[in-house]
């Protein structure tokens, strides 16, 4: 009994008013069992779910209590059905959750589509939220057998989220508009696809990268993806799955799949700590907002749940995810020598996808010249057309932090990234002085293009950060080369490799010449994204290129299991024709 008594102290301890998950007046305390008998708890739910406990209970309040009251397997299994039911496999979903024919969809426009950015958020809060010591008997669980309790689950946390942004101001709620572009934009841009593979072990899986990973980890980046990819073909067809076993259509080598579910996966306890633990450190003592909560299924997308140790990946795309965007994440703690190299892939990567979609292009590496008796560089891409300078780049490989995409201030509160990006504005502009002025000589065009080329989207929707950006270059000018005019100082545009692949699959080079135009120099386009400037200034509509690379280029597993599946395809057409 006293070691029971000892259990329940410690979760009790671990209440939400103990860790001041929100604040005190906002979650009804452990303290308080009897709290919820005076708030004279219903044995049936009303309909209005906002009127769970009490008619005045603010959303935040009945949704962290409601989530505190269910199992969160349940809330797993649930939210797995519904991304199940609106990500075509729907006959994995059937007998999960009672549901409405019209909750089969993948229309996003569907009043029935729950969008999946929202559902990430439900299980962050659900994983953050402490639990509860409290009877049976007081508890309103959600059903998550039905359609219309999960509906009821995604209304509250829209009224929360509602209720945050009513904390907007004229001077932040701009900045509103890059958190949600970085919360939603990749959802809909989607992990699962080749070129997000190809890029990724392009610049993360080979060479010195490779071997720090294999020294750390102890497996190779190759096995660990293969691992990755057979969980996330497994955990799309069923909710709970047992660990993999016998002969599987990917090889890899042999205790490369338990290492790999060391590095992807974690038990629901765990899980829950680990979660928490990562608010904590990111929040720094202020409360975030419920929407931009770090999401725990982003580092580790598979829960495990004991006793059987079963397991389950709500998002099955966050196990492509963390074998490709989180191999930066694997790699962050490695010597420098190891990142330098990624940086050089990035810029090698960026070459050959230009010349892959547009040949008539010849992008130029980085040159060292000599200024003022020290070694100077050109920016790393000089892209030229029949001999002239039409674009310069500057690649910047670094991946966005937490305070980098949701911070209140971004470019204050992860100032050491943006100013490694507006870094890359002022190493541009010196690159037009030095040329204006003779110190090298390279021959432009009459339009040349300043980019700034990023692995991922740092200002997307947000002129206010592109602004904050080029006001800090101009203090990096203004000390580090004062001869410079304005006229070196040309606009630059703030382009992710994603964006430009984009734009280059429905280009040619005159639309792509023509869109750097106009996003630098028609007011109309500020703080716009370099592929809807294309789609807006440019009127041609061009057929969209395919992809130029294959991962089995770079992943023998890959080319094996495509081999394999054409093989087999093959010999099923051929069955048919002799029927």
């Amino acid at each position: 009994m006293t070691r029971i008594l000892a259990n329940v102290e410690d979760i009790y301890l671990r209440s939400t008013s103990h860790y001041g998950f929100y604040h005190r007046d906002w979650v009804p305390t452990v303290r308080g069992w009897g709290s919820r008998i005076r708030a004279a708890v219903p044995k049936t739910m009303p309909k209005n779910p906002m009127h769970a406990y009490h008619p005045k209970a603010k959303p935040i309040e009945v949704l962290l209590r409601r989530l505190s009251d269910t199992d969160d397997r349940r809330i797993l299994l649930m939210v797995w059905a519904i991304h199940a039911l609106q990500n075509n496999r729907v006959a994995q979903a059937k007998g999960l959750i009672r549901h409405p024919v019209e909750a089969e969809t993948t229309d996003i426009e569907s009043k029935y589509m729950a969008y999946k950015w929202e559902m990430e958020s439900i299980i962050t809060l659900t994983l953050n939220m402490q639990k509860d010591v409290v009877p049976d008997f007081m508890k309103c669980p959600i059903d998550t057998t039905e359609f219309s309790e999960f509906a009821d689950t995604m209304n509250l946390l829209k009224a929360v989220e509602q209720e945050d942004s009513k904390k907007l101001a004229g001077d932040t709620i701009m900045r509103e508009f890059h958190r949600i572009a970085h919360r939603q934009f990749p959802w809909q841009t989607g992990w699962e696809n080749v070129a997000n593979i190809y890029r990724h072990v392009f610049i993360y899986g080979q060479g010195q990268c490779a071997e720090y990973f294999k020294t750390t980890y102890g497996l190779t980046i190759q096995d660990f993806m293969a691992c990755c990819f057979c969980l996330y073909v497994q955990t799309q067809q069923a909710a709970w799955n047992m660990p993999l076993t016998g002969k599987l259509p990917v090889e890899f080598a042999e205790g490369a799949m338990e290492k790999t579910m060391a590095m992807v996966s974690s038990e629901l306890w765990t899980a829950r700590r680990e979660s928490f633990e990562l608010y904590k450190k990111t929040a720094v003592g202020s409360a975030i907002p419920a929407a931009y909560h770090p999401s725990y299924l982003r580092v580790r997308p598979v829960i495990r749940a004991a006793p059987r140790n079963h397991y389950i990946a709500p998002f099955p795309e966050f196990l492509l995810l963390r074998s490709t965007v989180g191999l930066y994440f694997d790699l962050i703690a490695a010597p420098t020598g190891v990142m330098n190299e990624a940086r050089s892939r990035f810029e090698e990567y960026a070459r050959n996808t230009i010349v892959a979609y547009l040949p008539e292009f010849e992008p130029e590496g980085e040159q060292t010249y000599q200024y003022k008796g020290n070694p100077a560089k050109t920016p790393d891409v000089l892209l030229k057309r029949v001999g002239r300078i039409v674009a310069v780049f500057e690649c910047k490989a670094t991946k966005l932090s937490f305070q980098a995409q949701y911070a209140n201030d971004p470019a204050a509160d992860a100032k050491s990234q943006y100013d490694q990006i507006a870094n890359g504005v002022f190493q541009l502009w010196k690159f037009f002085s030095h040329v204006r002025r003779g110190i090298i000589d390279h021959d432009l065009a009459d339009e040349v293009a300043a980019v700034v080329l990023t692995m991922e989207p740092w200002t997307q929707t947000s002129a206010e950060l592109r602004t904050a950006m080029i006001a800090e270059a101009e203090k990096i000018a203004a000390q580090k080369e004062p001869e410079m005019t304005v006229d070196d100082k040309r606009t630059p545009l703030f382009v992710s490799i994603h964006e430009l692949e984009n734009v280059m699959s429905r280009s040619t080079g005159d639309d792509l010449l023509e869109t750097f135009r106009a996003a630098a120099h028609e007011a109309r386009y500020d703080g716009w994204s370099i592929r809807e400037v294309r789609t807006a200034a440019v009127e041609e509509k061009r057929d969209v290129k395919k992809y130029p690379f294959e991962p089995g280029q770079l992943l023998p597993w890959w080319k094996d299991t495509y081999d394999r599946g054409v093989a087999k395809r093959e010999a099923e057409a051929a069955e048919e024709k002799k029927e």
